[in-house]
C-alpha cells in the first residue's frame, strides 16, 4: 500500500510540473494585453505594416486575429509595437510609425466598428524612438505617454488624454523632463490607472546612471508628483539598456516594479527595500492574493516566477513576456517566438 501511495504521489508531481500548454495566438511581433472592466481580453501585435486584434473571454481560446489597418513604418522591435487599453464602450490602440508621430485606432464596441485612425502628437515626427504607453479609466477615457524629442531634440515623456473613446486627443503636454537633459533613449515607459490614481514607470539618465524612476498622479494624470528613483543601488552606463521593467497596480491601488540593473532583475513596491530575484531581463510584474507573478526573458527563453515557488520555470522559447492577471488570480502570459504570436495561462 505504502509503494502505490509513493507511486501515486510521484504520478501527481510529474503532472503538476507538466510544462504549461503553449498555443499559437497569431503570426507577428510585440504583443500588448489588456482586460476591460468586464473581464474581457483584447489583444493587439503588429506584422510589418499591420496591426492585428484578437479577443478572449477566458485566455484559452482566442477569435481568429483580424487586420485593424496598416500604418507605414510601423514601429517594431525591442518592445517597440502597438499598445492597447479597453472599456466597455471602446478599445484604443496607440501605434508609432518611423518618421516619429504616435497615432490612435478606435473601435466602437456597440457598433463593431473601427474609426478611421487619428494623430496623438500635436507636432510632427517627435516620437522617433517609437515608446508609446497607453492605459484606460472605465469613463471611456484614455492616457497615452511617449518618448518625445520636441524643443531640444532630447528625449522626455510627453502625454496627452482622450475623453471620447480616442476619438479625440488633447494638446499634448510635458510628463516629465530629465535634469541632465534626456531620459533613456530607448527604454520602453509603463502607465497605469485605477480610478484618479495614475503612475508611470520610466528609466532615467542622471549623472550618469540609468534607472528606473516612478511618477504618480492622484487627479487621474492632470498633474505628477516629484520622480521618485526605484531601488537602493545604481546603475552607471553610457550606453542604452532598452528594458523598461514592468508596473502593476491592484485594484486597491497598490504598486509593484520589477527592473533590470546590469544583468540582475530586481522588484520593489515604492518605498520598500528592493529584492533581488537573479539574472533576466524585459520583465513584467501582476500582484495577486497569492503574491507576485513575474515573467521575464533568459538565455533566449521566457520565464515565470509563481508565488510560492523557490524558483523560476521555464515556460517556452522567445522573449518580451506580458502579463495578465485573469479571473481566479490566474495569469496570462503572451509572448513573441520565432515570428509568432504564443501565450499560456499559469496559477
Amino acid at each position: 500500500m505504502t509503494s502505490l501511495y509513493t507511486l501515486f504521489l510521484v504520478l501527481l508531481i510529474n503532472i503538476v510540473r507538466q510544462p504549461d500548454t503553449v498555443q499559437v495566438i497569431g503570426t507577428g511581433r510585440h504583443p500588448a494585453v489588456e482586460t476591460d472592466p468586464a473581464g474581457g481580453i483584447h489583444v493587439v501585435f503588429g506584422r510589418g505594416a499591420v496591426l492585428y486584434y484578437t479577443t478572449s473571454a477566458d485566455g484559452h481560446i482566442f477569435s481568429k486575429p483580424l487586420v485593424v489597418d496598416s500604418l507605414p513604418g510601423l514601429h517594431l522591435g525591442a518592445s517597440r509595437g502597438p499598445q492597447i487599453a479597453a472599456t466597455n464602450r471602446s478599445v484604443v490602440i496607440t501605434a508609432i510609425d518611423k518618421t516619429g508621430n504616435v497615432w490612435s485606432y478606435t473601435l466602437d464596441r456597440p457598433t463593431g466598428q473601427w474609426h478611421r485612425p487619428v494623430q496623438v502628437t500635436d507636432e510632427p515626427d517627435k516620437a522617433k524612438e517609437g515608446f508609446v504607453a497607453l492605459t484606460a479609466d472605465p469613463e471611456n477615457g484614455y492616457s497615452a505617454i511617449w518618448l518625445d524629442l520636441r524643443g531640444n531634440q532630447q528625449n522626455k515623456l510627453m502625454g496627452a488624454q482622450s475623453i471620447d473613446g480616442g476619438r479625440t486627443w488633447s494638446a499634448n503636454r510635458l510628463v516629465y523632463a530629465s535634469p541632465d537633459g534626456t531620459i533613456c533613449e530607448c527604454c520602453q515607459p509603463s502607465i497605469v490607472r485605477r480610478g484618479q490614481s495614475v503612475a508611470v514607470l520610466f528609466r532615467n539618465f542622471i549623472a550618469g546612471s540609468r534607472d528606473m524612476y516612478l511618477l504618480r498622479s492622484t487627479d487621474g494624470g492632470s498633474s505628477f508628483g516629484k520622480a521618485e528613483k526605484l531601488g537602493d543601488g545604481t546603475w552607471p552606463l553610457n550606453a542604452c539598456p532598452m528594458d523598461g521593467g514592468g508596473l502593476y497596480m491592484t485594484p486597491e491601488g497598490i504598486l509593484s516594479t520589477v527592473w533590470r540593473r546590469a544583468d540582475t532583475l530586481f522588484s520593489a513596491r515604492p518605498g520598500q527595500t528592493e529584492r533581488k530575484l537573479g539574472p533576466g531581463k524585459n520583465a513584467k510584474i501582476i500582484s495577486t492574493k497569492k503574491g507576485d507573478y513575474i515573467a521575464f526573458q533568459r538565455d533566449g527563453r521566457v520565464w515565470i516566477i509563481v508565488p510560492g515557488q523557490p524558483e523560476a520555470r521555464p515556460v517556452g522559447e522567445g522573449g518580451y513576456p506580458k502579463l495578465l492577471r485573469l479571473a481566479n488570480d490566474r495569469i496570462l502570459c503572451l509572448w513573441e517566438r520565432a515570428g509568432l504570436v504564443v501565450s499560456t495561462v499559469v496559477g
